[in-house]
């Protein structure tokens, strides 16, 4: 086994074959006549792109969406071979020969980027042009798609391989679905004005992951599932939700200090207090800078198998733990900010309602510091470190 050596005790444990049974899960659902463009984009919602890519390309994806450039490059450069989608986050004007440098398809939103990307492919290359159907952010409106899509295909060696929009509002039809409906009707029309050239795009997308489960009807000849893939869905479970897991299974951290101290932000509103007594106290490696809430610090973690009170504000890098019933607590010892620990669990559910945010923030503000650790079949399997990606050998 490869030596292992962790820079830094805040780290993630990431179980991939709940990431594979995700996607698994949702090939069953859409059947084998939809394409699945899993969206693995802000470093695969922080879980870590490089591992995350390589199992979703082992498990079948038909394409990755990421977010970026460098995100493309760092999946290239890590061998994963499958077609990769740039969501739309530069200008191709400006970038043009990355694309081609590592095989990257760019998405199109007007002339000026077809004609960019066209003029520095020297074979046939494929482009996705993105609609807008009423998320009012990105892409040519739907109502005039098709005269781009006819310019963009006279371009040299363009091939249009994917049109696809992004969902403003989904629910269960009974609850709610007029709004994706109507995004549904003009994705429709917009593909209808093409005649029979629509069948020459092999894959048409605007079902996100709560559309793709709770409309059928919208899936069309692909999907993108960003959240599923992850473990969540905002959609009230049903029958006919797929069963999810999520891959991060826990986030810990360990003692790095422990100390008797006379003064501190201990007092009303962590006012800072001189104190009559000491006050036994443990130094948390993770703050603010590694993504956990400042609300933490009205919270508690896992020590030991039971809860542990935070004592004092939450730092950019480390986190203040009351030790006053922790009288063994050691330096060394492991801390649990989300997950399991003996019989006691922090959820993800939990941490939501306390920390007042939603599910994508706590993923985004997770740091791409932090060492993730990937399990495979119970096994560690790679270890990710920032942008490095490690193999352990079994």
């Amino acid at each position: 086994m490869k030596n292992y050596q962790m820079s830094r005790f805040c780290w993630l444990e990431i179980n991939l074959d709940n990431l594979r049974d995700n996607f698994m899960h949702f090939r069953q659902m859409v059947g084998h006549d939809v394409k699945i463009m899993p969206a693995i984009k802000v470093n695969a919602y922080s879980h870590g792109i490089v591992a995350c890519g390589k199992i979703l390309e082992e498990c079948g994806a038909d394409y990755l969406g990421v977010g970026s450039i460098d995100e493309g490059i760092l999946l290239r450069e890590n061998g994963v071979k499958m077609p990769i989608l740039i969501f739309a986050s530069n200008l191709i004007q400006e970038t043009a020969n990355l694309y081609t440098e590592y095989r990257l398809i760019p998405t199109i939103l007007s002339m000026e980027a077809a004609k960019a990307f066209s003029n520095v492919v020297s074979e046939p290359s494929d482009v996705f042009i993105k609609i807008d159907t009423g998320r009012g952010r990105l892409g040519v409106n739907a109502e005039v798609f098709a005269d781009l899509y006819r310019e963009v295909s006279q371009l040299p060696n363009l091939h249009v391989e994917g049109v696809y929009s992004h969902m403003g509002a989904v629910n269960w039809p009974d609850v709610g679905a007029d709004y994706a409906m109507w995004q549904f009707s003009r994705f429709k029309s917009a593909m209808d004005s093409l005649g029979d050239d629509a069948e020459k795009i092999p894959f048409s997308q605007l079902a996100n992951t709560p559309g793709s489960i709770a409309l059928p009807e919208i899936r069309m000849s692909g999907v993108c599932p960003g959240r599923a893939m992850w473990g969540y869905s905002p959609l009230s479970r049903r029958e006919t939700h797929p069963d999810l897991k999520a891959p991060l299974v826990s986030w810990k951290s360990r003692l790095v200090h422990v100390n008797e101290v006379l003064g501190g932000k201990f007092g009303e509103n962590y006012a800072s207090v001189k104190l009559d007594t000491p006050k036994r106290i443990g130094i948390m490696a993770g703050g603010i800078g590694d993504g956990i809430s400042p609300k933490l610090a009205d919270g508690y973690v896992l020590l030991h198998g039971r809860k542990c009170p935070v004592a004092s504000t939450i730092s950019l890098e480390h986190t203040i733990l009351d030790l006053t019933d922790f009288p063994d607590a050691k330096v060394g010892d492991e801390i649990v900010i989300l997950g399991p620990q003996g019989e006691e669990e922090i959820t993800l559910d939990q941490r939501i309602k306390e920390w007042e945010c939603t599910v994508p923030l706590i993923w985004a503000n997770i740091s791409p510091h932090l060492d993730r650790l990937y399990y495979r079949d119970g096994k560690l399997w790679s270890v990710a470190k920032g942008e490095r990606f490690i193999r352990v050998e079994q």
